[in-house]
């Protein structure tokens, strides 16, 4: 799934010590979340989302689980950044070979 990254939410204090925080995504119709906690093995797998994502870039590799009756990004995936450009491609791609068809 692809989704466009909104923000970075504010950290909270765990139960369990430590701090987690929810990272926000949006596609054309909804909004998405997911929840990182910096002491579970998932983290380091943002770590690159965390540091460079700006609003309105894209992210992809990402999977959804159901929490509460609700899509919500998993945080167990393994997410990738992609350029505007590198999506117009993909794009442009699938219309070549659709139409060669």
């Amino acid at each position: 799934m692809i989704l466009e990254f909104v923000k970075i939410g504010k950290e909270y204090k765990s139960a369990h010590g430590g701090v987690w925080f929810h990272i926000y995504f949006k596609d054309d119709k909804r909004s998405y979340r997911t929840a990182l906690y910096k002491n579970m093995r998932n983290f380091k797998n943002w770590k690159l989302i965390l540091e460079n994502a700006q609003r309105g870039d894209l992210i992809h590799n990402l999977k959804f689980k159901t929490y509460k009756g609700k899509n919500i990004v998993d945080a167990d995936s393994y997410p990738k950044m992609m350029t505007m450009n590198e999506y117009n491609d993909i794009l442009e791609n699938l219309k070549t070979d659709y139409y060669a068809n």
